[in-house]
């Protein structure tokens, strides 16, 4: 048997060399294994989709759950029933969920939906004209400014040509979709295929949603003892910590920028109707849609839509430009705070950096993710920098420069003479 003195020196060793074996096996059968792999993600995407679906309906059912216990808890205690009020609290709370969720798409397929297929349908039909708009636009506003000799012109017919060639036409869209959907032979059976897993796995997916959302505390539970099974206590609790960070970040911040592109869409679309602006359904659309990603979101819906309005009337389009400002100003300093408030605690030139990295890296998903991972990975560094400083007794002074801890040092000296003594 070995000495447990030489076993405590050699165990690093044993644990680093089965690390490189494991890594070499990896690389050695990268094409396998991510063969394998994805296999496996294939086979879990209806679970995969049942935790974001629970994780968008966990929101507005919190809120929901939160309103009827103190609802019950307003009721003459003669009427109450504690044991049987969770069960039924956390069903009806579902259930209200739902008729919410369902409410939300009726109104987006019956009211928005058919604005913006019109609106669009109108758009592509008139590109062209406002293609020749846009040109002559410009080459009024050059001769306003005496830049006269600038030449720039556009031909109409080949853009048309092309745009006939790309089948960019409400005709050539929908001749387009009906023979993608009644194409032939294997084209058919490949399509209804894949629409058949889709839709399977979009079913399944919702109702694991719902099973995850009716027992989350059970399952939250059993995973966080599995986790206190697999590691050491310290390694348990920081993982544990480092799990309510994210969802915490998450919630907020997704939660929060959904309902403020909601609130934007609303506070465009009736403010654009009540100026008779062109394209007040689409543009608010665009807008509400790219300002769930922060900072560039919304200034790239702005430019969509001065494009467009300039197209039309260019004095139109400058009172827009105008308009959106005095609108960020008013979003800026009343809807976001109180919305979405600090709930990432980030940085702007950190927000900034996130969006363009993992934009980069995961595009537009990445600019979507971006701001709360980020958030997260700044915590968790200022954790990691902080904890070490007050090992090393180091602080930070009001100069900027950094010296040696007092309290620290003087606690360290006292627990070094007792130790001593």
């Amino acid at each position: 048997m070995i000495p447990k003195d030489i076993l405590k020196k050699i165990k690093p060793w044993m644990w680093l060399s089965t690390y490189i074996v494991l890594l070499l096996f990896a690389l050695v059968h990268f094409q396998d294994l991510m063969g394998v792999l994805g296999k496996v993600m294939h086979l879990l995407t209806p679970l995969f989709y049942a935790i974001g679906i629970a994780f968008v309906l966990n929101q507005p059912m919190k809120a929901i759950e939160k309103g009827l216990i103190s609802l019950i808890q307003a009721l003459p205690r003669s009427k109450k029933k504690p044991a049987q009020k969770e069960p039924k609290v956390r069903g009806i709370s579902i259930f209200l969920t739902l008729l919410l969720a369902l409410a939300v798409l009726f109104v987006l397929s019956s009211i928005i939906f058919p604005q913006l297929i019109a609106s669009i349908v109108q758009l592509f039909n008139n590109c062209v004209v406002y293609a020749g708009n846009i040109v002559e636009n410009i080459n009024n506003l050059l001769a306003s400014l005496h830049l006269e000799n600038i030449e720039w012109d556009l031909d109409t017919a080949k853009l048309q040509a092309a745009l006939d060639q790309l089948g960019l036409s409400a005709d050539k869209i929908f001749q387009t979709a009906t023979n993608w959907v009644g194409g032939t032979g294997m084209t058919v059976i490949n399509n209804i295929s894949a629409i058949t897993v889709g839709v399977s796995n979009w079913v399944m997916g919702f109702m694991l949603s719902l099973y995850l959302l009716s027992s989350k505390e059970k399952f939250i539970r059993q995973l966080k003892k599995l986790i206190g099974a697999l590691l050491p206590l310290s390694a348990a609790n920081r993982v544990l910590a480092l799990g309510r960070k994210t969802n915490q970040t998450f919630s907020s911040f997704i939660s929060g920028q959904l309902l403020e592109a909601c609130i934007l869409a609303m506070l465009y679309y009736v403010s654009m109707t009540l100026f008779k602006m062109p394209y007040a359904m689409l543009i608010s659309t665009v807008i509400g849609v790219t300002s769930i990603v922060p900072m560039f979101g919304a200034m790239l819906g702005m430019a969509f839509g001065c494009v467009l309005i300039f197209a039309i009337n260019p004095w139109m389009s400058l009172f827009f430009m105008v308009y959106f400002q005095i609108v960020q100003q008013f979003e800026n300093n009343l809807i976001y705070p109180r919305v979405v408030g600090n709930s990432v605690g980030l940085p702007g030139i950190w927000v900034l950096l996130s969006i363009v990295v993992f934009g980069g890296l995961l595009g537009l998903f990445g600019m979507l993710i971006a701001v709360p991972a980020t958030a997260v990975l700044y915590t968790l560094l200022g954790e990691f920098v902080n904890g070490r400083m007050r090992k090393k007794g180091q602080i930070l002074d009001e100069s900027g420069l950094l010296s040696l801890d007092s309290i620290s040092n003087s606690e360290q000296d006292s627990s070094s003479s007792n130790e001593n003594q």
